[in-house]
Formats: C-alpha cells, structure tokens, sequence
C-alpha cells in the first residue's frame, strides 16, 4: 500500500516530534496490525502553481527529512519516502531533451532529488496525458494513443516517439539524468482519462487510451530512456462529485465507475486484453424513477439566473460546461439539470424541486443524447435507520 501525508499536514507537522507522533499513528501501528505499506508520498503536488493556485507548498523540503528520522528510528526505513508532481513543474519542451525544471523552482526541485536518492525512493509524476499532449505541446491528440493511428513521430536524437506517454514519461528522465541522477526511478502516481468536462473526454477515447495503455504496461518495455517496467497508478476508480474543481470540471470524471458503481467502459484490469466490463458493485439501490425540471417560466429571467446557480452551487454542474456531455442542451434543458441535479443531492426531497415555483417534478427521463440525467442513489443511512445496532463479525 502507498500512503500520502496531506498539504494540510505538512503545514502542521513541522518538527521531529510532530513528524514522529504522525508516522507512529498512520505508519508503524497499520503495518503492526498487518497493512503492508511500501511507501509515504509527502504532499500532493506540492510545487504545482495551477492546483494549489494561491502558493507553492515550501514545507514538504522541512517535513520529509523529519519524517525520514522518524521511520527510520522506528526500524522502517524499508519505507520510501517521496512527494508527487505535476507536469507543471517543468518547463515542458517539444523534445524530451530540451526540458528542465521551472526555474523559479529549481534549486528546490534539486533539494527534493536529493532527498529521494538518500532513500532510494522515486521520482513521482502525475500526468493527464490528453491536457498536456493537446494544450501544452500542441500536438494532435492521436499522439495520445497507443495504436499508432497517428502518423506522428517525434525523434530526439537517438530516441523516437510514436505517443505522448513515453514522450512525457522522457520528459522528466531527461531532466532528472541531467540533474545527476540517471538512475532514478520514475513513477505514474496518477494517469488516465476523464469522461466528462474537457473536449474529447468521453466514455469511447477513455476506453481506446486505456486499452494502450495498459498493453504498454503488460509489455514492460518502458521508454526509449527509461526501458523495462514503469509502476503506474490508474486516476481514478470512481467518478467523484464533490472534488474541488479548481483545475476544471473534468477532476470529479476521472472514475472507471460511475458514481452508481457501473463501469463506464470496458478494461480489463488482469492485463490479459479480455474485451470485457469490469465487476459491477453490488446492493447498489437508486431512489424512485423521477426528476426535477424547470417548467419553462421565464418571466423573470434575474429569478430563473438565481435558482439556477443555487443548484449548480450544491449540485454538479460540470457536465454542462463546454465539451461537456451536457454542454449542447438547450437553455431550458440546462436549467433542467441543474435543479435536477440539486433535487437528487437533496436526496429527492419534494420542497426542493420548487426553486420559487420554477421547478416540477416528473417520472419521465429527460436524459437527452449523451446526457445522462440522475437518479440518486440510496446510501447507507438512508437504508438502515439511524440508531439501528448492527453486529458485525470480523
């Protein structure tokens, strides 16, 4: 098992005695009761200036030393320890060999390569390959993939690229090596493909990257820098509707399931390239077949604007963004799935469809195209009443 120390953690932890009190509580006293951990990931991106937005998280280099001490006093220096990164904090070239660290921090960047060749640990990536191929290098998005549809081929001296993954991946071995560390290992800490808010995510380019994707994982041949196996983390199980959206609306659609438990797709986790969905999730009960939709009064168009964002504040709105699967309804479908969206958080409680009395209730789906609309699912309290007591065996 991989663990992570939060940002909000390395804010607190800032002594030896902080640092040892955290890795006796969440490290060594899992692993006495029998969890296997392999590695502490101190901080989520914390160099990043396009997740965290308001500042680059300094305290990871004053953390991780105190939390090395602490493992290591505690005979668990077996234990790696490293932080993860996005692509963002490189200055990202055409070519893997003209890439190096951003330069406001690099002295920083080269601190942390130190750290992490003290305990043997990796260089830890998490890459959205769609965002970085398309945006960033400004490459067609068929170099994305991994059947070779795209007639583009990047060479780099000696090397050759036939997709933005290997590219990517040499990316950071080319500035890693040209730091002095040529055998630092790289890791995937997050990879995949959303379904929803971006343009060209959707379920079938999901489904075609990750069947590439994980036959280069089978194949274990690596990269033209780095060859042999590369351990990759798949980004993400399931679809999570209450994830901050600061990078785009894409961050609550990575999930392989939807939030019903329904693979989106199929993918064949075994590695053997079966043409098969995954394990559905079991005793999941929706609540009863109706929506909310708005009745087309727009009379007051200043009250339709107001209850529209009200819904979209408490209830998931990023389908309807451009290149959303939503994001071509018409205005009054949009006010539509917005207070269904709401209705169904409020677990279909019939005063909330009123929205000043723009809003009614139906039992016929209004889903359009591509566009799902929701049925809320029934969670736990909702099934066994609260103050129930439950015996479980264990």
């Amino acid at each position: 098992m991989h663990i992570a120390l939060n940002n909000r953690n390395i804010d607190v932890i800032n002594t030896s005695s902080l640092a040892y009190a955290w890795v006796n509580t969440y490290v060594k006293e899992p692993i006495r009761k029998g969890v296997k951990i392999v590695e502490l990931i101190v901080g989520l991106e914390p160099f990043s200036n396009t997740l965290l937005k308001d500042r680059v998280n300094y305290g990871v280099l004053r953390v991780m030393p105190h939390v090395r001490e602490a493992l290591e006093a505690m005979d668990l220096r077996n234990i790696l320890t490293t932080t993860s990164h996005g692509i963002d904090v490189f200055n990202i070239k055409k070519l893997p060999s003209e890439t190096e660290f951003r330069e406001d921090i690099k002295g920083m960047m080269l601190e942390s390569l130190k750290l992490f060749n003290k305990s043997g640990s990796p260089f830890v990536l998490n890459m959205f390959p769609l965002r970085i191929v398309r945006d960033i290098l400004n490459y067609p998005i068929e170099f994305t993939y991994f059947d070779n549809v795209s007639n583009l081929t990047i060479t780099d001296g000696n090397a050759t690229y036939t997709n933005g993954v290997e590219l990517i991946i040499d990316c950071v071995a080319s500035t890693i090596t040209n730091a002095g560390y040529p055998s630092m290992k790289i890791m995937i800490g997050e990879v995949g493909w959303p379904t929803d808010g971006y343009p060209f995510t959707n379920i079938q380019n999901a489904q075609r990257f990750y069947k590439g994707l994980l036959k280069f994982i089978e194949s274990e041949k690596g990269t033209p820098l780095r060859p042999g196996p590369i351990d990759m983390f798949l980004h993400s199980l399931c679809d999570e509707n209450l994830f901050k959206v600061t990078a785009g609306p894409f961050q609550r659609h990575w999930g392989i399931y939807d939030a019903d438990g329904n693979p989106k797709y199929k993918i064949d986790f075994s590695l053997q390239d079966r043409n098969e969905y995954p394990t559905e999730a079991k005793g999941i009960v929706k609540m009863p077949r109706r929506w909310c939709t708005f009745n087309g009064d727009k009379s007051n168009m200043e009250l339709v604007r107001k209850n529209y964002d009200l819904a979209c504040d408490k209830g998931d709105c990023t389908p309807l963004e451009l290149g959303g699967s939503c994001g071509v309804l018409s205005e009054d479908s949009k006010i539509s799935y917005a207070f269904n969206e709401y209705f169904q958080r409020m677990r279909q409680n019939s005063l909330t469809c009123d929205f000043d009395g723009l809003g009614k209730i139906t039992t016929t789906d209004p889903s359009s195209g591509n566009c799902g609309f929701s049925v809320e699912i029934l969670s736990f309290q909702d099934v066994i009443p609260y103050g129930t007591t439950i015996q479980l065996k264990v």
